[in-house]
């Protein structure tokens, strides 16, 4: 059996490095499985840029409104109807009778949607949580890309348990011997190490207070570390303010470099030169930059909150999340660490990172599509 395949991105326009990576990834993969008959990907017209074009059979709506948007899919679906759709993200909307499968991969709406975020993204975050419930309600199956993800959605949300699926995220392993670009935006100093790395996007749900602080009492111990925190601002500028302002009162504005949105040549620099990296998110679906640390054999520090442990099993270090005391504990033993602990360290880590394969991630996303496929057919029109 080979499927006609639909992906449709349903986002306002841009897609997250995540997204972008796993469309990447998928896309070709799809594409070359006899499992396919043919593959047909629909996106907003301000994504056209970055998608692989020459794997698949593309088409682009244009950036007008939501409702015309998608009165626009509805009737490209429907010259054609597909086997089954595949929405890669936890929104909905009606496209008759075919199949659908959508992916949960945000869960600071659904579990954090305040948590230090200004009033604006709070509502955002409830109506994207409210969005995510009825796409879940509404979806024939459901990929939680993680067993937290599916913990949350069975248990808070009363989905049914046969409904919902695990498939986790890849990861690249790096290039043997290819050794980065060092980014502009870290000052040589720093560049010359030791430095602590932290990247994502800067929004309160970061958990970013946790690694301030630690590094101030790693400089009250005498410890003087840098910490480089990567990642685009868009949305948390006042969040960046509040720890900077945080920085200043503990005296150690001049040891954080915020270094921007990073190419992935210029976080693999930072990964393989920092002396450890640091997940102190308060929420995460799939923790992908730490699975790059992993991936580079950096020596990687995480709270203790769900899913991280999941991911990371033995190679991580961890701490209560929002104890920046502990943190800083985990942080003195790494900085301790001669050869033969970094060497133990790093090869837990890429020993995980190696489990957590592409291959895998498109063959078990093309098996929950095939069940999709074998369900009973149902209108939402």
């Amino acid at each position: 059996m080979s499927i006609d395949l639909a992906i449709v991105n349903l986002t306002a326009g841009g897609l997250s490095s995540g997204y972008r990576k796993h469309l990447a990834a998928l896309l070709p993969r799809f594409a070359a499985s006899p499992r396919v008959s043919r593959l047909r990907v629909f996106s907003p017209a301000g994504s056209r840029s970055v998608l692989p074009s020459d794997v698949a059979e593309h088409a682009f709506w244009p950036d007008r409104d939501v409702m015309s948007a998608h009165r626009w899919l509805r009737a490209a679906i429907a010259t054609a109807p597909p086997d089954v759709v595949f929405v890669p993200t936890a929104r909905w909307v009606d496209l008759g009778s075919a199949p659908v499968l959508i992916m949960v991969r945000n869960m600071e709406p659904l579990v954090l949607p305040f948590g230090g975020n200004t009033l604006a993204e709070s509502v955002r975050n409830l109506a994207r949580r409210r969005a995510a419930h009825r796409a879940c309600a509404r979806a024939t199956r459901i990929v939680a890309v993680s067993d937290f993800v599916r913990g949350f959605l069975t248990e808070r949300w009363r989905m049914r348990a046969d409904k919902v699926a695990v498939v986790y995220h890849g990861v690249d392993l790096p290039a043997s011997g290819a050794p980065g670009d060092q980014p502009a935006t870290v000052p040589i100093d720093v560049a010359r190490g030791p430095f602590l790395l932290a990247a994502g996007s800067i929004r309160p749900a970061r958990g970013l207070e946790d690694l301030v602080s630690a590094v101030a009492l790693l400089a009250a111990r005498g410890v003087q570390i840098p910490a480089v925190i990567a990642g685009s601002v868009s949305g948390g500028a006042s969040y960046q303010r509040r720890i900077d302002s945080l920085a200043a009162t503990l005296g150690v504005s001049g040891l954080l470099t915020w270094a921007g949105h990073l190419s992935a040549s210029e976080l693999s620099w930072c990964y393989k030169r920092c002396a450890a990296f640091v997940m102190s998110s308060r929420v995460e679906a799939c923790p992908n930059t730490a699975l790059e640390a992993l991936a580079h054999g950096t020596v990687t520090v995480s709270s203790t909150r769900a899913p991280m442990p999941e991911f990371f099993g033995d190679a991580a270090l961890y701490y209560p999340s929002g104890d920046s005391t502990a943190l800083a504990d985990c942080l003195s033993a790494a900085l301790a660490f001669d050869a033969t602990d970094r060497e133990r360290y790093a090869r837990r880590g890429v020993d995980v990172a190696r489990t957590f394969t592409w291959e895998r991630t498109s063959t078990m996303t093309l098996d929950e599509l095939e069940q999709c496929h074998r369900a009973p057919s149902r209108s939402y029109s």
